[in-house]
This record gives structure tokens, C-alpha cells and sequence, in this order.
């Protein structure tokens, strides 16, 4: 049985890295900031949805990885050059991103008030996604652009984090509901690629 799992785990990880790929290569420029809107963090929130901590780590951990080697999968551009330039901030916290919405979508998961109802599962969802798929990527995104550029913090916010919030919440939206529509096909995927039992499979909305 473990075996098995560990072979599902595999295709899920590369399945789920194949799609942060994907959706890195929507790519909207926004004026004449080389930060592109992308549909990145969605595909972080999905990952981390749908996988368990370890494997949504890895699977985008792997594009990093793919990256290094000189492959164009971050919005079209490969290579190291790629992985320090003015993104690198983002593109190391995606992997963490990953890791923590798994971690509290399990949580959730396991929590009776949200399986009983589906307003207060809509909102954590959303929290979830909004806080650890989106906002924590300019923990270490923002100040990285900083040491890049040399812009000082209230003028990097204006360029690189305001206008961007806007898009970042309605993929939250978009994540959300896609957490409340799929939810027993994303209890059943966390199940099958887990070694230990869970009680995530009980969750019902």
C-alpha cells in the first residue's frame, strides 16, 4: 500500500508541477513593470489544495530545480539568470507558499464548523489561499525586488505590491470555489497519496 501511494504521489507531484508551468506562461504586463501579472499563485493555491504538504513542496520545488537548468518555465524565461534576477524573491517563496496551504487546508479539513457550513468554509478557504498562497510571497518578494532596484519600501509597495491585490484576491476567489466544488475529489487525492491514515476523508460540504 505504501508503495502504491508513493507512485501516486510522484505522478500528482509531477501532474501539479506540469500545471504551475502551465499557468506561469499567462502572462499579463502591467505598464512598464517587469513584475508580470500571472496566474502563479493560483496555481501554488491548487497545488497546495489538493496535495499534501510535502508533495506541494516538491512539485514546485521541481520547476525551481528544472529552472536552474536552463528550461523557460517561469513566465518563458529559464536559467539562473532567472532565479536571481527581479522575481527571485517570489519564485524561492512559491515552494513555502505551497507547503502552507497544504498545511492549512488540512487543518480545515479537520475542522466541524466548516464541515457544517458552507459560508464559514468559503471564508477560510479564502483566507487561506489570500494569506498564504498571495501575501506571503512578498515577504521575501518585495524586499528581493528592494536590494534589485534600490527603491525604497513605500515606493516598491506602490509599484509591486498595490496594484497587484486586486488580482490576487479574485484568484483567491477562483481558488475558493474551486476548494467548495471539488472538495470530496481533494479529500480523495490527499488520501490516497498519504501513508498514514487521516480523517481529512470525513470532511463533507
Amino acid at each position: 500500500m505504501a508503495q502504491k501511494n508513493n507512485i501516486r504521489s510522484l505522478v500528482f507531484i509531477a501532474l501539479f508541477a506540469a500545471l504551475f508551468i502551465v499557468m506561469s506562461a499567462v502572462t499579463i504586463k502591467l505598464g512598464g513593470s517587469f513584475l508580470p501579472f500571472t496566474l502563479q499563485t493560483l496555481a501554488v493555491a491548487i497545488t497546495g489544495l489538493f496535495l499534501k504538504p510535502r508533495d506541494a513542496f516538491l512539485s514546485i520545488l521541481i520547476v525551481i530545480v528544472l529552472t536552474a537548468i536552463g528550461l523557460p518555465l517561469f513566465s518563458g524565461q529559464g536559467g539562473i539568470a532567472t532565479l536571481t534576477g527581479p522575481t527571485a524573491g517570489f519564485i524561492f517563496a512559491f515552494p513555502f507558499c505551497a507547503l502552507l496551504v497544504s498545511i492549512a487546508v488540512g487543518a480545515l479539513l479537520r475542522f466541524k464548523g466548516a464541515k457544517q457550513n458552507k459560508m464559514i468554509a468559503f471564508i477560510l478557504f479564502f483566507i487561506i489561499f489570500e494569506l498564504f498562497s498571495s501575501l506571503c510571497a512578498y515577504i521575501s518578494g518585495v524586499p528581493w525586488l528592494m536590494h534589485v532596484t534600490g527603491y525604497s519600501l513605500p515606493k516598491a509597495l506602490v509599484a509591486w505590491f498595490y496594484p497587484f491585490l486586486i488580482g490576487d484576491a479574485l484568484k483567491s476567489v477562483v481558488a475558493t470555489i474551486l476548494a467548495i466544488s471539488l472538495t470530496p475529489y481533494i479529500v480523495y487525492i490527499r488520501a490516497s497519496t498519504a501513508n498514514t491514515e487521516t480523517n481529512e476523508s470525513s470532511y463533507n460540504v
